[in-house]
């Protein structure tokens, strides 16, 4: 990074940022010999504490601090900076690290390898990506992960008695909310009826999850952060939420990832919801863990309800939107919203 000979080009990454904590995403091209030749690229991730974000003036300040804890930002380089990276279960692995600078007491660079995505996202790489993620989750309990990588946990209870109950919820207690046109061609006659009854479960189901067995989780398993660079590995990125926790919560963030974007059509839910599930379990078997199915979808269900289903149809953030791309948006959130709604329910009646 310090090669006097070498120059540098940063251009903006083409990914839409929506977290607090990361300040720019950039390309960096390296040029020798005045610019005439090209050596190569990386990426600059540069990340701030919650704080530094323009976004968190618009959170109550008595949610502050949980804010603050919740998305700790020093968590990523900690993590790259540990010895989980060198012992992923193939075919997973980070990308490569090359340097990571502290450019101020608020701010982090980390610069690392730029990996090519060459698959299409089909079932069979669902599969995969599934399977790889329960590999990793089965290959140490939660007591050892934190032990041997300094993991912590992230309890998912907060952001549903908090975020959830305070703003996603009450935003939907309106009829002005349902009755616009654009939600109600999205949703079916009992999702507002049905959302409602998650909410009461949530508690019981939370509960629940005191028996599902923790392991290491990827944190932000969303399709976009994985990349399949054509050597038969799976190069897992950002590492931001990395921590201990439940068995299956990735699962969440797998499943709704591209409905979240509109990449994915809303017909797929359903097959791509039984090869994730799948996929994972046959992974926690590959990585000798014995752990009841039920569980696993207990801790998937929770994750999904809380980190997704429940703020499926709340586009206040998207204002770029136009009417066309907002109901193309909301109909395949609207569609994984159900899913994981009637799986919640179904769980909380078992």
């Amino acid at each position: 990074m310090n090669d006097p000979a070498v120059n540098w080009m940063a251009v903006p990454l083409d990914h839409r940022v929506e977290n607090l904590t990361t300040a720019r995403l950039e390309r960096l091209t390296r040029f020798r010999n005045g610019g005439t030749e090209t050596v190569g690229t990386v990426v600059a991730k540069t990340i701030r504490p919650a704080s530094e974000s323009p976004m968190f003036a618009a959170i109550p300040p008595a949610h502050h601090a949980q804010v603050l804890e919740d998305l700790h930002w020093l968590d990523e380089p900690d993590v790259y900076r540990s010895d989980l990276g060198a012992q992923l279960p193939h075919p997973m692995r980070m990308p490569t690290i090359h340097d990571i600078v502290t450019d101020s007491p608020t701010s982090i660079t980390i610069v690392m390898e730029e990996v090519a995505d060459v698959t299409p996202w089909d079932l069979a790489r669902y599969q995969r990506t599934a399977e790889a993620l329960g590999a990793l989750g089965g290959r140490w309990s939660g007591e050892q992960c934190a032990a041997q990588f300094g993991l912590h946990g992230r309890e998912i209870a907060r952001m549903f008695f908090g975020k959830i109950m305070n703003l996603d919820l009450p935003i939907q207690a309106a009829d002005d909310f349902w009755n616009d046109p654009q939600v109600a061609e999205a949703v079916d006659d009992h999702h507002r009826r049905d959302l409602l009854r998650m909410a009461d479960a949530m508690p019981r189901l939370l509960e629940r999850m005191s028996v599902v067995p923790d392991g290491v989780c990827h944190g932000d398993a969303s399709p976009d952060n994985f990349r399949e660079p054509g050597d038969d590995t799976i190069v897992a990125i950002d590492w931001s939420y990395g921590h201990v926790g439940p068995l299956g919560s990735d699962l969440g963030q797998l499943l709704v990832g591209r409905f979240e974007t509109g990449a994915a059509d809303a017909d797929e839910v359903e097959s791509i919801a039984a090869t994730v599930i799948d996929g994972y379990c046959s992974g926690l078997d590959r990585s000798g863990c014995e752990v009841d199915r039920t569980l696993v979808e207990t801790a998937w269900a929770v994750h999904l309800g809380i980190r997704s289903v429940f703020s499926a149809l709340v586009l206040d953030h998207r204002p770029d939107l136009t009417c066309d791309e907002r109901l193309a948006l909301l109909i395949p959130r609207a569609r994984v919203a159900r899913y994981g709604i009637d799986m919640a329910l179904r769980i909380d009646r078992s």
